[in-house]
């Protein structure tokens, strides 16, 4: 008996399916590197493409950041400018609103001379103040009288200023005339219309006081005119008590 795989018409099927498998393998071989080739270029040209668009976008953003920093210089500049320019203006709003209270306390005074708005006419104290002396201690004492609506005749008199207060935790007073070293010494006055008398005193050491008693004396009153002020170191005027 004969073996078909012997024969050589059996032998030819067989190799060419060999022949076959080998080619199909060799193209399978070159289609993958093939198709690896081409997909290994374009993973490169895919990077180099997102490397240029990080470096525009990086290049844009520092554009940017520089831009946003000379603005932030311009707007600290022009901020800085419109802080000087508002403290400019706000010195210039205090000297207007200082003159302008100046100017109100002026009128004020006039129209208690001419027409008081309590309508009672004759001598009367129109302020008491205290200002700061250039020695320790030392205080200027400045009383203002008027003469409201009668204006014919000269009011005379004598006004005597008493400081209360409180020394070595005792209650204690002094006259003017006490801190000027004349006991009864008192302050006298002349006027028409109106009249500051002006005084400089030295407190005494260890003495504060608290207010003011002022005491106006003239033949033309009836009785002494008295106010009480509170006791304030400074260039305005001191409320009546």
């Amino acid at each position: 008996m004969t073996d078909v795989a012997g024969r050589p018409g059996a032998r030819l099927p067989l190799l060419y399916a060999v022949l076959a498998s080998l080619l199909l393998a060799a193209l399978a071989g070159w289609t993958g590197y093939g198709l690896g080739q081409r997909s290994v270029g374009h993973d490169a040209a895919g990077e180099a493409e997102k490397r240029a668009v990080v470096a525009d976008h990086d290049q844009r953003l520092e554009l940017e950041n520089k831009r946003l920093h000379a603005r932030v210089a311009e707007l600290e500049m022009a901020r800085r400018l419109d802080r000087d320019a508002y403290g400019q203006v706000e010195a210039t709003l205090g000297d207007l609103q200082s003159q302008l209270a100046r100017q109100s306390d002026d009128l004020a005074f006039y129209r208690s001379i001419v027409s008081p708005a309590d309508g009672i006419q004759g001598l009367r104290i129109q302020r008491f103040e205290v200002l700061p002396g250039v020695a320790p201690r030392e205080m200027q004492l400045r009383l203002t009288l008027v003469q409201a609506m009668r204006h014919e005749s000269i009011v005379a008199g004598l006004a005597q200023i008493t400081l209360l207060g409180v020394k070595e935790g005792v209650p204690a007073r002094y006259s003017v005339g006490d801190l000027l070293g004349k006991p009864r010494a008192e302050l006298p006055f002349s006027f028409r219309y109106f009249q500051t008398i002006e005084q400089t005193v030295v407190l005494p050491e260890g003495f504060e006081p608290f207010e003011t008693e002022v005491r106006v004396r003239s033949s033309k009153l009836r009785a002494p005119v008295q106010q009480t002020f509170a006791w304030k170191v400074a260039g305005q005027p001191v409320a009546a008590l």
